[in-house]
């Protein structure tokens, strides 16, 4: 080998160095973002799928009722509250703040939605509350209704009439 060719090969090394990390960096960097983006989907569908379920039961007759399953719900998400904003809540702050100590405060500000994901932080904004069109808790239930995930969600979706409104009625199973 000549000299030239000696003297060039450390800088050979150290270009395909940073390269591989580089290249490792913007690897790790994708994985956490496609990782990310499928808690976000798996959300998306549990919402879509109990706003789809909300709409076929809401049109049924009054009394009629239907079971709500859903595997969609990444592990991250320890409960699904339902809330009814005109009401107050009903639960003690301390049981609130034991689920997540930001929910009171969503609950409390809360003007139209009726929906939460605990954790609240565990998806990226827009979330953790939603507004599902026609679904409403009884007054005979706690505000707000939280329903572990255990890997598998169920509640009863079922329809009655209160102040000459249809509603759509979510309780546990």
């Amino acid at each position: 080998m000549k000299r030239g060719q000696i003297v060039g090969m450390p800088i050979v090394y150290i270009s395909v160095a940073v390269m591989m990390g580089l290249v490792l960096y913007f690897g790790f960097t994708s994985m956490g973002k496609i990782f990310d983006a499928k808690e976000t989907t798996e959300i998306s569908k549990f919402v879509l799928d109990l706003q789809d379920d909300v709409e076929i039961v809401y049109n049924y007759d009054i009394g009629s009722s239907k079971k709500f399953i859903s595997n969609a719900l990444p592990k991250a998400v320890t409960y699904a509250c339902f809330f009814d904003p005109s009401r107050s809540i009903s639960m003690d702050r301390g049981s609130l703040d034991s689920m997540d100590d930001q929910l009171y405060y969503y609950l409390d500000t809360s003007i139209k939605d009726n929906l939460f994901l605990v954790p609240v932080d565990v998806a990226n904004a827009p979330y953790p509350d939603y507004y599902v069109e026609n679904l409403n808790l009884k007054d005979s239930l706690p505000n707000p209704l939280c329903i572990p995930n255990t890997g598998k969600t169920e509640l009863l979706l079922e329809t009655y009439f209160e102040g000459n409104q249809v509603f759509v009625g979510a309780s546990p199973l």
